[in-house]
């Protein structure tokens, strides 16, 4: 299939399902198919960080200490439709990270996603 007929058809289904696909998380997987290497090769589900943070706190539960980590990740065009169709399960496996204490707000911005994760360990003291 030529580049031209792809991107026509790219175009015709974006404008069919605009409110439930991010337009550039759409433009992102147009461009992988049509382009460069990836036009011999299927697409990757893959994410990008973008911030990480993390802060000591106290479970409400027994009021034991714990360490919260929030991370933002963009995802691309293949994780934003796999997270659309399956949900969360294939980004916590591409991620490592088990159900357990782990929290995902997608986000309506385009691609974006913010992972919270509860560490019920007690993290080491920093020395200086």
């Amino acid at each position: 299939m030529k580049s031209n007929t792809i991107l026509t058809l790219s175009d015709e289904l974006l404008e069919r399902y605009r409110s439930s696909i991010p337009r550039k998380a759409f433009e992102q997987f147009v461009e992988d198919i049509t382009t460069g290497p990836a036009a011999t090769v299927a697409p990757k589900f893959d994410t990008s960080l973008l911030c990480r943070a993390s802060f000591p706190a106290e479970l409400e539960d027994d009021g034991g200490r714990c360490i919260v980590e929030v991370t933002v990740y963009r995802l691309n065009a293949v994780a934003v439709h796999t997270f659309l169709l399956d949900g969360p399960e294939p980004l916590l496996r591409h991620l490592g990270l088990s159900k357990a204490d782990t929290y995902i707000t997608k986000h309506d911005i385009d691609d974006l996603v913010t992972v919270v994760r509860i560490i019920r360990e007690e993290a080491p003291a920093w020395q200086h």
